[in-house]
């Protein structure tokens, strides 16, 4: 009875770096076929959620849970400000800077 460690048949590093090179020499790029399988006239739609499911955890970050805490009091709050702010291109605030 085996405890703790990795599980059998986990690859190790040296496995993952060979995997890599293969990929490599091979000219396969795994996000761009995940991307031709999903635009294919074959894939149902099954096929395609999955392939962009795959794709977006290596091009999206994950955003995690926030707890977000209130303490109530019986007190009004304060006033609140809400200021309306228009966007500006970034070329026409980079152009406008004084250095």
């Amino acid at each position: 009875m085996k405890i703790g460690g990795r599980k059998k048949g986990t690859p190790n590093k040296k496995t993952l770096i060979r995997a890599d090179e293969l990929l490599l020499q091979l000219n396969i790029n795994p996000i761009q076929k995940l991307i031709e399988l999903a635009e294919s006239d074959e894939a149902t739609i099954d096929h395609k959620i999955n392939c962009y499911k795959e794709i977006a955890k290596y091009t999206y970050p994950k955003h995690r849970s926030q707890d977000i805490s209130l303490n109530q009091t019986n007190e009004m709050p304060g006033t609140i400000q809400v200021r309306i702010v228009k966007a500006v291109e970034e070329s026409s605030v980079l152009n406008n800077r004084s250095d």
